[in-house]
């Protein structure tokens, strides 16, 4: 009978044996999937920190020379309010007026509203009309160009009539005079090609 019992504990230890690794197995694999959610999710928060750092952005009509214009501005955000075109938002960096052309330009309105609605004169009136507004100068990047494919998409929209098109070399010209910087051009090159030619120097940086 002691032989028949040593027998069966002998044929069950192999079982226990399987049952006992799969047990500390799945226990294992568990802890690994805790501590790879737990790092993760630990992760993501940092990561949605990170933000890219512009410096195209352009002023609204009318800004005054840029070391004024921050003694100027109180951040007010009326212009904003006013724009009819959501051209004109909120620098996250000091709360303050800017313009990202490649995502909304300036159509220059003719009253120009955001001027009219700044009582601090950080924003003022603009001698000659549209044609007398300087954010910037739109750049134009030959190489990227794609006018010798037959693109010329920025001709048309430019409501200052400053861009035209040079047959001679199948590139695109702009007449710095004429250009008053509203970025129209450099929106529509974003919008029509994968990958942007036209850059509006800010007024700042001329």
């Amino acid at each position: 009978m002691a032989q028949a019992s040593d027998s069966q504990s002998q044929d069950a230890e192999p079982t226990y044996g399987r049952r006992n690794f799969l047990k500390q197995s799945a226990v294992s694999f568990g802890v690994t999937v805790h501590e790879f959610v737990k790092h993760r999710d630990a992760k993501a928060p940092q990561e949605e920190k990170v933000e890219l750092v512009r410096n195209d952005w352009l002023r609204p009509p009318g800004a005054v020379d840029e070391s004024l214009f921050l003694e100027r501005c109180t951040a007010c955000g009326d212009c904003v309010d006013v724009c009819p075109h959501d051209s004109i938002e909120i620098s996250t960096q000091d709360q303050r007026p800017i313009i990202f052309p490649d995502r909304t330009p300036c159509y220059v309105c003719d009253d120009f509203p955001c001027v009219a609605a700044c009582e601090t004169e950080a924003l003022l009136p603009i001698d000659g009309g549209v044609s007398g507004a300087n954010l910037g100068t739109a750049k134009i990047n030959q190489r990227m160009c794609t006018a010798p494919q037959g693109c010329n998409a920025c001709v048309s929209k430019c409501p200052m009539e400053a861009i035209r098109m040079d047959f001679s070399s199948f590139g695109i010209l702009v007449d710095d005079v004429q250009c008053v910087g509203c970025g129209i051009c450099e929106y529509v090159c974003g919008s029509v090609n994968d990958r942007l030619a036209i850059k509006v120097v800010p007024f700042r940086s001329l």
